[in-house]
């Protein structure tokens, strides 16, 4: 995925932190990351990791509710996507070996089939 300087749900600047050699222990790579983080925070969260060398996102984690408790990290370095659902404060996750691409602005999509892997799994 190419880098965004804006957040594509809702538009706003993102706010950006240089993160020097940092190992993203989610993707398994070293490298300079710039984390670029929507702060609109209106009912979404979203975060961008993108390696400053190849200028291309590696992880994007996108909350997929307004009270927090679903997430999908997608890891386009290694083409996987983890679910993670939280109730009562304990964390729920599915890993998929597979990418699923996110429909920006609206979510619809994604959504959509991340409800299908929660019920069936």
């Amino acid at each position: 995925m190419d880098d965004l300087l804006n957040c594509p749900i809702c538009n706003n600047k993102l706010k950006n932190i240089r993160l020097s050699s940092r190992h993203l222990h989610d993707v398994n790579k070293t490298a300079n990351y710039i984390e670029r983080t929507c702060t609109q925070g209106r009912n979404h969260s979203i975060q961008f990791f993108t390696d400053e060398e190849t200028k291309q996102v590696d992880l994007l984690k996108i909350s997929l509710n307004a009270s927090y408790s679903r997430y999908i990290d997608i890891d386009f370095f290694n083409n996987k996507c983890k679910i993670t659902c939280y109730k009562s404060g304990v964390s729920q996750s599915i890993h998929m070996d597979k990418l699923i691409e996110p429909d920006f602005p609206d979510l619809v999509k994604l959504k959509e089939r991340v409800n299908l892997y929660v019920t069936f799994s």
